[in-house]
């Protein structure tokens, strides 16, 4: 069998403390990215597509959100291709999200209680090829181990796939979410399925290779925690065998952080941003045409700019400049270099500051002779 493994779209993501532009351009980013993965299940000819939850966020869905996912779910439909997703704590019923009054097509599995539903996926001559067991979150907040309600899987010779939204004890970046629905990854492991599709955690990674536990990741990122390439995964299963996975990027929009520091030599606005246009491009951001960029550059060392980059005026100056020569949607300075030392002055400018304030009191004349 061949699936889609998908996680953590969070369509209408509100993006709190952004500019009302970025906001926009992330909601569409998140549809933008759903709209790759499909385009990726047609082109593999999947078996079937497997949403680890968080389809939704909250009880945010727009009439623009619905009208799109109804038209991608219908893309799946029209090729024969089912879906199955169970809900995670970001789009649990309790929440009161009205995504559950929407008309699902018939090819769509959802699962959105506490309860193990399987689904045989077939050929397209009617060949069973697989299952896949999911079992959904009702509450926001679920504690229990849902991994330990599903069934042990059947040894019917079809490749089995459990879906399952949950934070797995010692995971990478676990720490970074709630542990809803926690469990181990030997528990995951001794139920007998041959691969988990697990969603939640945000980052990337196989914790089993064979039997295979792996998140997928989300489509796109959501903030500077989450900077890298982002997608969904292929999954070729057959049993026995181990499983092949491979990555797709589906995120157009990225999120990166950029180090900068060696600014001793920086002592105009336009020095500063050359040395920083210069790491970006050792970073190779070029070769990745068609990438929109909401870039993080984190200042540090000495530099004889350090009292600007205190003011804030000055510091939302740099990132209008920076976010224009680097040609990203928008640029966040953050970090505060160290001050120069009194023998690293930019020359004249102490001198013209003393002779100010000499103006001001003339009585600090006299203390300076």
């Amino acid at each position: 069998m061949r699936f889609l493994h998908l996680a953590d779209v969070h369509l209408d993501t509100p993006s709190p403390g952004r500019t009302e532009v970025v906001r926009t351009r992330l909601r569409a980013a998140s549809r933008d990215a759903l709209h790759a993965a499909v385009d990726v299940a047609l082109a593999e000819h999947v078996h079937a597509v497997v949403v680890a939850g968080d389809l939704f966020d909250g009880q945010r869905l727009s009439f623009d959100s619905e009208r799109f996912l109804l038209a991608e779910l219908a893309r799946l439909g029209e090729a024969g291709i089912p879906v199955v997703y169970a809900t995670g704590n970001h789009d649990a019923p309790e929440l009161g999200s009205r995504a559950f009054e929407l008309p699902w097509p018939d090819h769509v599995t959802v699962v959105a209680r506490a309860e193990p539903v399987r689904r045989v996926v077939h050929d397209r001559d009617g060949t069973p090829v697989g299952a896949i067991t999911a079992i959904g979150h009702a509450s926001a907040r679920e504690t229990r181990d849902l991994s330990a309600l599903l069934p042990d899987a059947p040894a019917d010779g079809i490749p089995e796939v459990a879906v399952l939204h949950t934070q797995v004890r010692r995971a990478e970046s676990a720490e970074r979410h709630h542990a809803y629905a926690p469990s181990t990854l030997e528990g995951l492991l001794r139920r007998g399925y041959h691969a988990w599709a697990l969603g939640h955690v945000h980052r990337r990674q196989i914790l089993s290779a064979a039997p295979l536990v792996s998140y997928c990741g989300n489509p796109q990122g959501r903030t500077f925690n989450e900077t890298g390439p982002r997608g969904v995964q292929i999954v070729d299963l057959a049993a026995p065998g181990a499983p092949r996975v491979t990555f797709h990027e589906t995120a157009r929009l990225r999120f990166e952080t950029l180090p900068v520091d060696g600014l001793e030599d920086c002592r105009s606005l336009d020095a500063l941003c050359r040395e920083v246009a210069a790491r970006w491009a050792d970073r190779g951001a070029g070769a990745l045409p068609g990438t929109e960029w909401l870039l993080r550059v984190e200042l540090g060392g000495p530099c004889p700019l350090a009292a600007e980059l205190a003011e804030p005026e000055d510091l939302r100056i740099l990132e209008d400049e920076l976010a224009g020569a680097l040609g990203a949607l928008e640029v966040e300075a953050d970090g505060q270099p160290a001050a120069r030392q009194r023998d690293d002055r930019v020359p004249g400018v102490e001198d013209r500051r003393r002779a100010a304030r000499e103006r001001q009191d003339p009585r600090l004349r006299l203390l300076g002779r």
